[in-house]
Order: structure tokens, then C-alpha cells, then sequence
């Protein structure tokens, strides 16, 4: 896949769902991983599972921090440790993501007349800010190296690309601000040997999409597996070149809405 010379990556959101699955993808191509996540426990389980599948006992080439993406001192320390440890940092995938306040029992979604101040900030704590901060974090590091490959995910629930979602309001914002947020640092970096681009699953069987208002695909959801699959087809491409907001839907539901698929890989 022309990946053998990036070598460390980040993964935020690492321990489950899209994140995880794409760590286990990265780790197959020979990346040193580091898995980033709230619970320490899930992200010392997911560098157990990659320690178990290279069959080498006494492997320790990835590493687990319990971290939140939300908090500037928490990313200045990944980004420290990260370099302590492995002397550079090549690849960023950020994957952190959540569709409502953490410990939030509600069944119904929220419309936008009844969403609590600090559940809105909580999902652009951590799908808007918690972006910024972490690719901010990496970007001393892949500037002074004159290389370096940030992948931020963004969401692309319907054909025709971003649109917002009734009852997900906060997720929908974030989601949208997120794409700027990449294509301004696109613009800025790309003269240091640093590509920076998002892509944009539609429904994927998480558990995030479980729990929320997403719950409801077009036509079907792709596994976590296939999602990952296309991030690698990004990461794979040389740094020279890059695609332009690809929307990563599933098959069926590509087309039972009767529409085109709008393509956006040039």
C-alpha cells in the first residue's frame, strides 16, 4: 500500500468503534501505535489485542494514554510523551467523537428548543475543539520534521454529503466547523510537507451510532472494518498527492434514495 515509511501514528478515539478499528488496520501495515482514549482500561486492552496478533511476547512498539482530547495540558502531554518515546510522530488520525453529553440516560434525542447549554458544549468539546487541540499538538513536531499526515473524521450521513441531522444539532455543528477547521490548516501547512484531509463516513455500526439520533441509516451501515479500509486507501497515497473530502457510504444506501453519488476525490 506505499505506507512502509510513515511509522507512528496517533489514533484519538482509539479504544472503540471507527478509531479502533482503524488502529488495528494501522498496526497490520507495521505502524508503531499510539491509542488515545478517556478510559485507560480500554486502551490498554486494545495494545494487548495488537501485542497478542504480532505473536511476540515481549512486544511493546505501541502504547496506550488515557487522555481527553478537550483538555490543551492532556494533548501538549501526547504529543510529549509520543515524542519522548518514539522520536517523531508521522500519522494523526483523529476519530474521537461523541453524539451527546457522557453519562447522558435520555432515550429521545434533543431538538434544538431543548438542548442543555452543556450538552452542546460538550459535543463541541470534544468533535470540534478536541480536533483543533490535537492537530495542533502534532503540528511542532511534523513542521520541523517537513512531513507529516493529519486525518481528521468528520460524518456523511446522507448521499449528497454534509447535512444536518434533525435532533443532532450539536453533532451536526461540530461536524460542520470541523471542515473548515481542516481546510484552513490544509491550506497553512501544505508548504511544510504536511497533508491534512477529513473524510466522511456515513452510518457505521459503532456504538456511538447506537446510542444517538444517528441510529437511523439510508439504506444500511458499513462495519467499522470498511470505514477503516478507506482511511487506509488515504494513508496509502504518496504525500505528493491528495483526495478531497471523500464521502465513505454504504453501497445500498448510496443509491436507494433514487440520487447520485457526488463525487469528490480529485
Amino acid at each position: 500500500m506505499g505506507v512502509a515509511r510513515i511509522k507512528v501514528a496517533i489514533v484519538t478515539g482509539g479504544g472503540s468503534g471507527i478509531g479502533k478499528a482503524i488502529v488495528r488496520a494501522l498496526a497490520r501495515e507495521g505502524f508503531e501505535l499510539v491509542v488515545i482514549g478517556r478510559s485507560l482500561h480500554t486502551v490498554q486492552l486494545v495494545v494487548e489485542e495488537l501485542r497478542q496478533a504480532s505473536h511476540e511476547r515481549d512486544d511493546d512498539r505501541h502504547m496506550g494514554l488515557a487522555l481527553d482530547v478537550s483538555d490543551e495540558s492532556d494533548m501538549h502531554t501526547m504529543s510529549d510523551m509520543v515524542l519522548d518515546r518514539y522520536g517523531r510522530i508521522d500519522l494523526l488520525v483523529a476519530s474521537a467523537g461523541i453524539g451527546k453529553r457522557a453519562g447522558s440516560t435520555r432515550v429521545m434525542p434533543h431538538s434544538v428548543a431543548t438542548l442543555p447549554q452543556d450538552e452542546w458544549e460538550a459535543v463541541l468539546g470534544v468533535n470540534l475543539t478536541g480536533v483543533f487541540l490535537s492537530n495542533r499538538a502534532v503540528l511542532p513536531t511534523m513542521i520541523a520534521q517537513g512531513e507529516g499526515h493529519i486525518i481528521n473524521i468528520g460524518s456523511s450521513t446522507t448521499p449528497h454529503g454534509l447535512r444536518g441531522r434533525p435532533y443532532a444539532a450539536a453533532y451536526s455543528a461540530s461536524k460542520y466547523a470541523m471542515v473548515g477547521l481542516t481546510e484552513s490548516l490544509a491550506a497553512e501547512v501544505g508548504g511544510f510537507g504536511i497533508r491534512v484531509q477529513a473524510v466522511f463516513p456515513g452510518p457505521v455500526d459503532t456504538p456511538l451510532v447506537d446510542k444517538t439520533a444517528l441510529s437511523r441509516p439510508f439504506g444500511g451501515s458499513l462495519s467499522a472494518e470498511n470505514f477503516a479500509g478507506a482511511v487506509m486507501f488515504l494513508v496509502g497515497q504518496p504525500l505528493a498527492a491528495t483526495v478531497v473530502h471523500p464521502h465513505i457510504l454504504p453501497f445500498r444506501g448510496a443509491f436507494s434514495q433514487g440520487r447520485d453519488i457526488e463525487l469528490r476525490g480529485y
